[in-house]
């Protein structure tokens, strides 16, 4: 009966073991995929500065070559 639960405890052993391996694979990988959403929406606002910039430039450029000519 010793034998029995010892062996029963060391299968769940392995089983543990393999679930703890597989969460941290995961877990290794959840982590990159969150990396990578926070530095999309400063990205998006980078994108979207560039933009506003450069219609206000174009604006402003505009302007003065209507005012020279």
């Amino acid at each position: 009966m010793a034998e029995r639960t010892v062996s029963e405890i060391l299968e769940s052993l392995a089983r543990i073991e393999t679930n703890v391996k597989t969460i941290a694979e995961n877990g290794a990988d959840h982590e990159a995929r969150i990396r990578e959403l926070e530095q999309k929406s400063g990205k998006r606002m980078e994108a979207l500065t560039l933009s506003i910039l450069s219609a206000i430039a174009v604006g402003v450029i505009g302007y003065v070559i209507g005012k020279l000519f």
